[in-house]
């Protein structure tokens, strides 16, 4: 169950179209340059249900209009969003002045040294991360949910909520694995510092089930 439940993914991507099905967004990241062609797309259709799994759901919307149709709805959620530079450009200002619950951005685009220049335009650099591809945005998010959700782990604790604390870092275990298993489709080494935090005998995961047994 996603811990999120406050939270919301609004994906808006013209060639996605059917909310909830990652078909043509598997297509995508076969067609596209390498080293993303070589990538198996099951890796990001498995990287994107552990977000909807252990963050929030991710709601895949064609046109601007459906976007913003859908963050009107959600009044009472937090939402990031995903986009092309193209599309963010022309309606993240529209958002920013509006729907202050859109609290961060992740944008994809071709060419992120122009994108990052408009950003820093607009005072937009601490809301938003811009990266050159879908794979390594899902992994930035993956991981930057990681973070967050050990860091929700760890005020659980402090409230002597073990039982708690540790769905949180179970998940966070879950997101930080599924994002290693996408880098090494894309060559990339492991990132391992979070899960040196929360697996082991001194890990963040043994402490929260000793605390749960010493409250049994």
């Amino acid at each position: 169950m996603a811990l999120g439940n406050g939270l919301r993914i609004v994906w808006l991507d013209t060639y996605i179209g059917v909310m909830g099905e990652y078909i043509a967004l598997k297509k995508q990241f076969q067609n596209a340059a390498e080293p993303v062609a070589s990538m198996p797309p099951g890796g990001i259709n498995e990287l994107i249900c552990c977000i909807e799994e252990n963050v929030a759901p991710i709601e895949f919307v064609s046109t601007i209009d459906d976007a913003l149709a859908l963050i009107q709805y959600e009044t009472d959620k937090r939402i990031i969003w995903i986009s092309s530079g193209t599309l963010g450009e022309q309606i993240i200002p529209k958002i920013v002045s509006e729907y202050p619950r859109v609290y961060f951005f992740y944008i994809f685009c071709g060419y992120v040294q122009r994108l990052v220049e408009w950003a820093l335009d607009h005072e937009y650099e601490n809301m938003m991360k811009i990266v050159d591809t879908e794979p390594v945005l899902l992994v930035h998010l993956t991981r930057d949910m990681s973070n967050d959700i050990i860091k929700l782990g760890e005020s659980y604790m402090k409230l002597l909520d073990g039982k708690s604390a540790e769905k949180c870092f179970v998940a966070a275990q879950k997101l930080e694995k599924n994002a290693n298993a996408v880098d090494s489709l894309r060559n990339c080494a492991p990132l391992l510092t979070r899960l040196s935090m929360l697996e082991g005998p001194n890990g963040l995961i043994q402490k929260a089930q000793d605390l749960n047994g010493s409250q049994s």
